[in-house]
């Protein structure tokens, strides 16, 4: 066991277990202390309005007719006793006692000091609750009567409130919960504030910090925020560093790709007339290549919160469309037949070249994996207020516990295969950025299928 758990400064175990501990010795205290005054040798106070309401409401023994007889009176007492919940004994000068029961030789102690004092009494001692003396005459002989079995006098040295029992219920449930309540915040307090700024960090905001007193605390909470800070400003740095990469790749790309354009450039007017056609080829492509670079740029960015998209209306057939034409293009070098089935005009507000770039993206990996002289089907649906746009090839498919897997970045299935990668995962932020899905799916003919659901306005 880890005694530095105990420090209840240094530890959650510590508070709790400190907690509970002085609350049961709380206790202990109290009630030791209560049982301590109630086992007094005996006590003795006025009575109070109880006594006094019960002293006029209960019932005289029949003693006055029976003169001086004092085997009558005794008779008398003990067959009024034995009938009544309360019990009358008197005690003459002499100082014996008539009555039964007979009881413990401390209350005769009490008893004496009681008649003495000028008045009314209540006397106790231990569960025996006494009043009197009530002088009287009987026969002409003076007698001091009692009343036995009155309600208790309250604890001395008490406060009065004590007394009730519905009171001490009260105030034993006020300090337990106030204790509880505290030793909760102490605990909850912290761990609302860790909640707090891991949101902010799964929301995007890397400058989302515990700090404050839950850093400078010295138990385990206190730990898990230094942590929590330590890791947030870690992720801070991998991200920056991460643009920074992004930002220094486009650079080392472009640069390549400008003097490329300015290579074409010169060719084509040395060119001869039949390569016209494939230096415009080569063109598009550089110009696409740059446009993807701008779009990973993009996509990581907007994943980060950095950037909003450029929302417009957009057609998406035709978008579509234009996939399409450059699919068949690319598809002339393997013998690959592309059938293509667009419904109608569709619209929705959206980044065109996001969008874009999720459909080219899923349509390349598709020629990449697909045989020669097979056919590749693309299609455009609507259903309802979706547009569903599936890609199916007639490849080797993916092993069904590797299907979630190809949307990972970096992630390829065929590593001999030359691509970075990206290309899906991608996709998947591009669609996902317009509030719509991507999933992967093995035909039943063979091949895989690639469904893409966007919602439309």
């Amino acid at each position: 066991m880890d005694w530095r758990k105990l420090n209840p400064l240094g530890s959650v175990f510590g508070k709790i277990w400190l907690s509970f501990w002085v609350t049961l010795l709380l206790i202990t205290m109290v009630v030791a202390f209560i049982s301590h005054q109630v086992a007094q040798v005996y006590q003795i106070g006025p009575p109070n309005a109880t006594h006094i309401g019960l002293l006029n409401r209960v019932k005289l023994p029949n003693i006055d007719r029976l003169a001086s007889d004092r085997q009558e009176i005794m008779e008398e007492l003990d067959r009024f006793n034995a009938q009544s919940s309360y019990q009358w004994y008197l005690v003459d000068d002499t100082y014996h006692l008539l009555g039964t029961p007979r009881p413990p030789r401390r209350i005769l102690v009490m008893l004496s000091e009681m008649m003495e004092t000028e008045g009314v009494r209540v006397g106790q001692w231990r569960q025996e609750a006494w009043m009197g003396p009530i002088t009287m005459s009987v026969g002409g002989e003076m007698y001091r009567l009692f009343l036995r079995g009155v309600p208790a006098l309250p604890p001395p040295n008490l406060p009065l409130w004590l007394d009730s029992q519905w009171l001490r219920g009260i105030f034993a449930l006020f300090v337990s919960g106030a204790m509880s309540l505290v030793l909760a915040w102490s605990i909850t307090r912290p761990i609302a504030r860790l909640r707090r700024a891991s949101q902010q960090l799964a929301g995007g905001d890397l400058d989302a910090r515990v700090g404050g007193n839950v850093t400078r605390r010295v138990d385990e909470l206190g730990g898990l925020g230094r942590d929590f800070d330590e890791m947030a400003e870690r992720l801070q740095q991998l991200v920056a560093a991460q643009q920074r990469l992004l930002s220094n790749v486009s650079h080392e790309l472009r640069s390549p790709l400008t003097r490329l354009q300015v290579a074409l450039g010169i060719v084509r007017q040395r060119a001869p007339e039949e390569l016209e056609s494939a230096l415009n080829r080569i063109e598009r492509e550089s110009d696409r290549l740059e446009s993807l670079i701008a779009q990973v740029l993009k996509l990581s960015r907007f994943e980060n919160a950095m950037q909003h998209m450029d929302v417009q209306k957009v057609q998406l057939d035709e978008l579509v469309r234009h996939v399409v034409d450059d699919a068949r293009f690319e598809s002339r070098r393997h013998d690959l037949t592309i059938v293509d089935q667009i419904d109608d005009t569709m619209t929705l507000e959206g980044d065109p070249q996001l969008l874009h770039s999720a459909i080219d993206n899923v349509v390349r990996n598709a020629l990449r994996f697909s045989p020669e002289n097979s056919t590749l089907k693309i299609r455009l649906l609507r259903q309802a207020s979706l547009a569903i746009i599936e890609i199916e090839d007639e490849g080797p498919g993916v092993p069904e516990d590797k299907l979630e897997r190809l949307f990972d970045p970096f992630y390829r299935l065929d590593q001999s295969n030359p691509g970075a990668g990206l290309g899906l995962n991608i996709a998947r932020h591009a669609v996902s950025a317009h509030k719509g899905s991507i999933k992967a799916s093995n035909r039943a003919e063979g091949g895989l299928c690639i469904r893409i659901e966007l919602p439309l306005n």
